[in-house]
């Protein structure tokens, strides 16, 4: 069989975004360290139109200002905030701990925006410490991480995952944990953040996930947060305690805060919500014929389109903002909305 070449994270940055390198558009991973770091360290501010292609001029797929109107930056939402408060108060609280350390648990329905918020709330704990003590390549404050496949055998390889995060993987055995454990406490792991939690079974599954994870977290200190559907049912801990006899009324529920996205619904506050959010977008658009206030004013239309979800709000509006683009319509109406097929049937 022939061995795949071993390449380091650096090296294939190098290769594939040389300078000299052309490529379509590719996602954001944040699978590995290098990943996450480059991902924290990357400008999200929206171009200067002074700076782009002048009006007239073809837009292609790779053009800055096109590439940046594909998904834009994550608007900082009411939920972003509350978020951002909860997880720096457990951070806070579990700082000095050996011992007896909650974690937070994210859940919500698919397309409420729970990957983004978490990823917001890891990535402002490290733009603030770069901010406070500077930036510290030996530093490792967040692992950020999705539940792995199961392998051979029906178990999940969560060493592997922490280890290629890390950088450890293929250096140190069959099972890193050891050194895993020892790269996060000397390089001051505050957050580790796991994403995809619902893929877990319950039976033997949550019950060996939870205790690595746990075994992590009391070796190193880190503070967890957990993101899945229905992923409270999954973690909370109160729930996976066969030994507590619980009395007939009690509240099944334990410790653990809970961050409960949802679809922003059509009453009034949800309206507000849903108004203030559209606008934060308006701030953002950089189109040649768009003035401050034209998408909020398309805010119930929107609402209706995308019944709420910020994944569909978002795509809706990333789509609408690229076609005006191509179309050199250069702001967005409500008949450009209605010619896009976000959550439409469409017969051919």
């Amino acid at each position: 069989m022939v061995k795949r070449p071993s390449i380091g994270d650096e090296e294939l940055r190098d290769l594939v975004d040389g300078p000299d390198q052309l490529r379509p558009p590719a996602p954001e991973w944040c699978d590995t360290l290098t990943n996450w770091r480059a991902s924290v360290d990357r400008v999200l501010d929206p171009p200067d139109l002074a700076d782009c292609a002048p009006l007239g001029t073809e837009v292609s797929p790779d053009d800055p200002r096109f590439v940046f109107h594909g998904s834009m930056r994550p608007v900082e939402t009411p939920a972003i905030k509350t978020a951002r408060l909860v997880v720096k108060r457990q951070l806070y609280a579990n700082a000095k701990r050996t011992s007896g350390r909650l974690g937070v648990i994210i859940q919500g329905p698919s397309g409420t925006g729970k990957t983004s918020l978490m990823r917001y709330v890891g990535r402002d704990l490290e733009v603030r410490l770069n901010n406070r003590y500077g930036r510290n390549d030996d530093r490792i404050p967040v692992v950020a991480l999705s539940v792995p496949d199961k392998g051979r055998g029906g178990t999940r390889n969560w060493s592997g995952a922490f280890a290629r995060f890390l950088g450890l993987e293929g250096s140190l055995g069959s099972d890193p944990t050891d050194s895993i454990c020892y790269v996060m406490r000397h390089c001051h792991t505050q957050l580790v953040l796991i994403d995809g939690i619902h893929r877990l079974q319950h039976g033997a599954d949550v019950k060996q996930t939870f205790a690595y994870l746990e075994h992590i977290s009391d070796e190193t200190g880190a503070t967890f947060v957990y993101c899945g559907r229905n992923s409270r049912a999954i973690v909370d801990p109160y729930l996976r305690d066969s030994e507590t006899p619980r009395d007939k009324n009690e509240d099944p529920w334990g410790d653990h805060p809970v961050l409960m996205t949802s679809r922003l619904g059509y009453d009034q506050e949800g309206k507000d919500r849903f108004r203030r959010i559209v606008n934060e977008f308006d701030k953002d658009l950089r189109l040649y014929h768009h003035h401050a206030g034209d998408l909020t004013g398309l805010s119930p239309v929107l609402h209706v389109r995308s019944k709420g979800y910020l994944r569909a709000l978002s795509q809706l509006i990333c789509q609408a903002a690229q076609h005006a683009m191509l179309s050199g319509e250069e702001r967005i109406s409500e008949e450009l909305l209605d010619t896009l097929t976000v959550g439409r049937v469409i017969n051919i």
